[in-house]
């Protein structure tokens, strides 16, 4: 009997052993998925149009009466000063009143970021800098210099460079007073300056409104078809059309 259970234990061993056996060489692990997500790496677009803006560089400012004359002047980026000249009776016509006592800014600004190009149809034409009237901090069409009978006041601008300059009216910004920036805008319409070759200035007596203008640097403009004794005045100007923009501060 003893024998014969020995036997059996053996035997039973055994054939644990053959079965572990067999089991550790069919065994297989169960496969894992592993599913990995990789983010699309997006690389924003390029904004090739820049917004035009500008930022005030110098400016000065007086209160106007219309018992007084007043002149205000102002040293631009290249350190060139810009005098304008409000004659004696202007008003500011606001929300159509006639407002007799305002603030009145001369300013010039620089361009920012090369944000403002040439005019278009005039590649030869670089733009300097910028420089606007403001009433009460603001620079808009929707302000005109009048007098007592609320006929349009044209003040006088001068400065001095060669004819090589002129100045565009830049119409349709918008002007933060608090940061001094004039953002948005285009090129409307070419001004009209008179250059005195004598004493090199070059005078404009043309803007009525509080707007923003853009000095540019090209070719001299062509001389006029005809003139009143150049030898004279010793005054050249410079030809260009108001193209319809009389309600912007242009005949």
């Amino acid at each position: 009997m003893v024998k014969t259970g020995i036997a059996i234990g053996i035997i039973v061993i055994a054939i644990i052993i053959i079965g572990a056996a067999y089991y550790a060489v069919t065994y297989k692990a169960p496969q894992t998925t592993v599913s990995t997500t990789v983010a699309a790496v997006t690389t924003p677009a390029t904004n090739v149009s820049t917004a035009p803006s500008l930022s005030t560089f110098s400016k000065s400012t007086v209160t106007v009466t219309p018992t007084k004359s007043k002149s205000v002047s102002v040293t631009a980026p290249d350190g060139v000063n810009i005098t304008a000249f409000i004659p004696i009776g202007t008003y500011a016509l606001i929300n159509n009143k006639t407002i007799g006592t305002y603030n009145f800014t001369l300013a010039t600004f620089n361009i920012n970021h090369g944000s403002i190009g040439s005019p278009s149809g005039y590649p030869n034409q670089t733009p300097a800098y910028g420089f606007a009237f403001e009433v009460n901090g603001q620079i808009t069409a929707n302000i005109t210099f009048v007098n007592s009978t609320k006929s349009p006041v044209h003040l006088t601008t001068m400065t001095h460079y060669p004819t090589t300059w002129t100045s565009w009216a830049f119409l349709g910004g918008t002007f933060n007073s608090s940061t001094g920036t004039y953002t948005g805008g285009s090129y409307a319409i070419q001004n009209t300056w008179s250059y005195n070759a004598s004493s090199g200035a070059m005078t404009n007596t043309q803007f009525y409104k509080p707007l923003m203008w853009i000095f540019t640097i090209g070719p001299a403009p062509a001389a006029p078809s005809s003139t009143t004794a150049p030898a004279a005045s010793n005054t050249v100007k410079s030809t260009t059309t108001s193209g319809g923009y009389g309600g912007y501060g242009y005949p």
